[in-house]
């Protein structure tokens, strides 16, 4: 049976019916809550920009819906792209925004391997197998994050680590990290100190994560992905120096996904000088770089099929949380001139949102016969490829300025090869610089403002043991907040804390927070929606 769509109560966070609407050029979220009454949301700053990516999707909000925000009772395999997994709860930062330390959390999580081992064992059978994002916390905390990882890599998994940073500043860890062919996810706001003196209350981290970022450079043999965080009067006007910073190091940073900050904090705990949304961000972007646009993020999945038959991993594996709503993640391609980024529409005819829909109408024109053809057998291979090339050959030559991208590639080359050489002599990793950067809005999080329509073909989850069955189950990564303290205090618990494993232990990571109780704060009432992983 199709139910209207669903949200969370800002008060008691029950389940309950949510509508949009429009108020003064915004986009809002009412729940109306039978015990709590009406409340109300901020979804996007800019109602027009939220509403064109769905007339770009051609999304029907009054498409059949059924989910509740009840995972437990649906059932659905979401199949996800990427998978979520905390690794400890303790950090080497203590920044006021953040709920996922001891500080906020109010227990120590940091199991041992045997509760590693179980999930892995459980997200090796998933088909297609999803990518691994070590999450906490701070997972470099932990001295034995390089077994963990060896533990996924046993059960034929591709771990990669969600990280702050700093502790990369050391060199030797960064080495051996580096040299164990870590793919990682990088937290950098900004190169200004001032920004983590605001954002982070932590001028320090700046210069340290620079520093981990040239050890990275020196020591990396492959790119990695920047996660960032964005907020009005914090580092909105430093927009433009982040993304020349990535410009300049772009054969180390390959893309970029930047979060607006959510406003999960405790009152009082941090003031924040506007609410920020996912279109606030998008402004910042278009303010650093002209003729920038945005497209929903899951329009790239008409070109799964395709890619199929080039690569043989077809999805992206590096930035995207695997948004599949348009207002999910949003995305743009910049693309170098050799001196800075500009917008991809410096090398189109025409606007980059008109030709994704173009793209994504030949995709789906020749999905039928793709779906014939076997990629893994050479001939069927080859058929693909030729039947790709024919059929969008031809777009090509009328809707991209290949002068203006042979030139610029040709001077682009050049100018790598010199500096190739020059890292040579000083036996530097050799990695091509990337001309087009990836730049994804990311939401996670938002709790305040998460529906149901949104969650319900979610393909970015966190996984967990299920602490009263034994299970191994997932639960949606916008929606994992709510439930995650609950969870994991009963794991802690059930597996113990191993203790003594990082450079400082326990509550001390969260810089010099005082020892908590081992009692969860209840920051929501306990919940146990989730979907169960089960073999394929």
């Amino acid at each position: 049976m199709t139910i209207p769509n669903v949200g969370l109560c800002n008060t008691c966070r029950a389940r309950v019916p949510a509508e949009f609407f429009t108020r003064d050029g915004q986009t809002w979220i009412r729940k109306t809550c039978p015990a709590c009454g009406a409340t109300e949301s901020l979804v996007s700053s800019d109602a027009a920009a939220w509403q064109a990516k769905r007339d770009l999707w051609s999304y029907v909000p009054t498409d059949p819906q059924h989910c509740t925000l009840n995972c437990d009772c649906c059932q659905v395999d979401h199949k996800p792209n990427m998978v979520f997994l905390d690794v400890t709860n303790r950090c080497n930062m203590n920044c006021p925004i953040c709920i996922a330390t001891i500080r906020g959390m109010g227990f120590d999580f940091n199991p041992p391997m045997a509760y590693f081992d179980k999930i892995f064992a459980a997200l090796a059978k998933m088909d297609p197998q999803p990518v691994i994002q070590l999450f906490g916390g701070e997972p470099t905390v932990r001295s034995d994050l390089l077994e963990i990882i060896q533990i996924a890599r046993k059960h034929g998994l591709r771990p990669h680590v969600t990280t702050n940073g700093v502790r990369l500043a050391d060199e030797d860890y960064c080495r051996t990290l580096c040299e164990a062919n870590v793919q990682m996810r990088f937290a950098f706001d900004g190169p200004q100190p001032e920004i983590y003196e605001r954002l982070r209350n932590n001028r320090a981290a700046g210069p340290k994560k620079l520093k981990a970022l040239e050890n990275l450079k020196k020591y990396s043999r492959r790119r990695q992905t920047i996660i960032s965080c964005a907020a009005w009067g914090i580092n909105d006007k430093y927009i433009g120096d982040l993304l020349q910073y990535c410009h300049d190091n772009r054969d180390l940073i390959s893309d970029i996904g930047i979060i607006p900050l959510t406003e999960n904090w405790d009152e009082g705990t941090f003031d924040a000088a506007s609410h920020t949304t996912m279109e606030d961000v998008e402004k910042m972007v278009q303010q650093a770089i002209e003729g920038v646009e945005f497209v929903p993020a899951g329009l790239s999945y008409v070109l799964k099929k395709p890619r199929s038959f080039f690569r043989r991993n077809p999805r992206s594996e590096t930035l995207l949380l695997a948004g599949v709503h348009p207002n999910c993640e949003s995305i743009t391609l910049l693309i170098s001139d050799g001196h800075r980024y500009r917008s991809i529409n410096h090398c189109l005819k025409k606007p980059f949102t008109q030709a994704v829909v173009e793209v994504a109408a030949l995709c789906r024109k020749i999905e039928g016969r793709l779906d014939r053809l076997d990629p893994r057998k050479f001939f069927q291979r080859l058929r693909g490829q030729l039947l790709i090339v024919r059929t969008l050959g031809p777009w090509v030559l009328g809707a991209v300025r290949l002068g203006r991208v042979i030139a610029e590639g040709i001077a682009d080359l050049i100018r790598n090869r010199r500096a190739r050489r020059s890292g040579a002599a000083s036996n530097l990793p050799q990695r091509r610089p990337r001309r087009i950067l990836r730049l994804a809005m990311l939401p996670f999080e938002e709790q305040h403002s998460v529906d149901a329509a949104r969650m319900e073909s979610c393909k970015a989850v966190f996984a967990y043991e299920d602490p009263d069955d034994g299970r191994v189950k997932t639960i949606p990564a916008c929606l994992w907040y709510p439930y995650r303290n609950a969870i994991l205090e009963k794991l802690s618990a059930k597996y113990g804390v191993v203790r003594g494993n990082s450079p400082a232990d326990g509550a001390a990571m969260n810089a010099n927070v005082p020892a908590p109780q081992v009692q969860a704060a209840q920051v929501n009432p306990p919940l146990t929606t989730a979907t169960e992983v089960r073999p394929q």
